[in-house]
């Protein structure tokens, strides 16, 4: 198993790589330069990742099932399935290529990104029943469609939001794909940790390039399809005998952009702002005012991404529910120390909706007809 794996990753990369290669230098063309390089504050780089990683995830499970009988035999009962999921990939590419070209307005994204989610719900990545960390189960009803798109959407955005800095959301994805790939591959789904290992690689072909100082960027179009793709086959690879999706291995996987994308609506909301319009204060913006650079950016964000995906890992091979509330500790721990070392917890607490909140338990007065004064324990010593 471990052969078609290490193929299917080795496939994934060569595409990923060739169609990076290929994509740089027709973004040279004249005639085609400015569909690569138009975009927003990007100048003359070339936004071409997200056909990179379309590519090389199209491709390689069918070079694989070519080259190798174990991969044949995982691949193809499910081909029409795939098919159906690529087609949804190839909606969020679409609108991610056309933000990159001309600017989609964030309802007109949202609503493709609902469509394409409602698709992969009916292609059978379904929520319909949740495991919770201490072994409890529940239906979800009919809130399971919604539920599903609501989940796939979130992800979807969420390595969008962290896109600000070269290599980040490559890298992140990439090392999420894998740890999600180990869960999928343990839980008996072996096709969806194929095609998670086949999207890392075809990330992984194109980080070179994405790497500070970067020459090329996943544009709207990489970073959504990234998420898209995580945010739908995490809901399949975490699915246990019961058909129960364990919720908390995705969430501590993807713990980094869950975490960024929450802080962005948070504070949006606090501060009276549209949760929908970008702002500059991501976890990455505030590394930056911290002092690192380029690389060093990377290296804190690839770290806390390695120790969530472990995390996660561990909450999935572990059944005893005292090492499970330990891991989760240890989470929660993390994510206290980055919100209060970046500044986080100061800021959300003199937001406008704290500030508020605050006036308005000081400023308390007990409702009409009620006489404080009666009261002995309000009377004066």
């Amino acid at each position: 198993m471990l052969d078609v794996y290490l193929l299917t990753l080795a496939l994934a990369v060569g595409i990923g790589l060739s169609a990076s290669i290929a994509l740089l230098r027709l973004s040279r063309v004249a005639r085609v330069a400015g569909f690569f390089r138009a975009g927003r504050g990007v100048g003359g780089t070339p936004l071409c990742g997200g056909i990179a990683v379309f590519l090389a995830l199209a491709i390689t499970p069918f070079l694989a099932s070519a080259l190798s009988s174990k991969a044949d035999e995982l691949f193809t009962p499910r081909r029409g399935d795939f098919l159906g999921f690529l087609g949804a990939c190839a909606l969020i590419l679409a609108v991610g290529l056309f933000d990159d070209w001309k600017v989609v307005t964030w309802w007109q994204k949202l609503l493709v990104q609902v469509a394409a989610a409602s698709a992969v719900y009916a292609a059978g990545y379904t929520m319909d029943r949740v495991g919770l960390p201490w072994g409890a189960e529940f239906e979800l009803g009919v809130m399971a469609p919604v539920v599903t798109v609501l989940w796939v959407v979130f992800f979807t955005n969420a390595i969008n939001l962290i896109d600000g800095r070269d290599g980040v959301a490559a890298g992140v994805a990439i090392l999420c794909a894998i740890a999600m790939a180990q869960v999928a591959s343990h839980s008996e789904h072996p096709t969806v940790a194929l095609l998670l290992v086949a999207s890392a690689g075809g990330v992984l072909g194109f980080l070179p390039f994405n790497l500070p100082r970067a020459s090329a960027y996943l544009g709207d179009s990489g970073a959504l399809l990234l998420g898209f793709i995580l945010g739908s086959l995490s809901i399949r690879a975490s699915t246990g005998p019961t058909e129960a999706v364990f919720i908390a291995v995705p969430i501590v996987a993807l713990g980094f952009p869950v975490l960024d994308t929450s802080l962005a609506v948070l504070r949006r909301v606090a501060d009276r702002r549209n949760p929908f319009l970008g702002d500059l204060d991501h976890i990455h913006h505030r590394l930056e005012r911290a002092g690192f650079g380029p690389w060093g950016l990377l290296m804190v964000l690839y770290t806390v991404t390695v120790l969530f995906s472990a995390a996660a890992i561990i909450l999935h091979y572990v059944e005893h529910v005292a090492i499970e509330a330990a891991v989760f500790a240890a989470f929660a721990a993390l994510v206290v120390v980055i919100l209060t070392q970046l500044g986080y917890i100061f800021s959300l607490w003199n937001s406008h909706l704290a500030v508020w909140l605050r006036r308005r338990v000081t400023s308390f007065e007990p409702p009409p007809g009620i006489d404080t004064r009666a009261d002995p324990k309000n009377q004066p010593e």
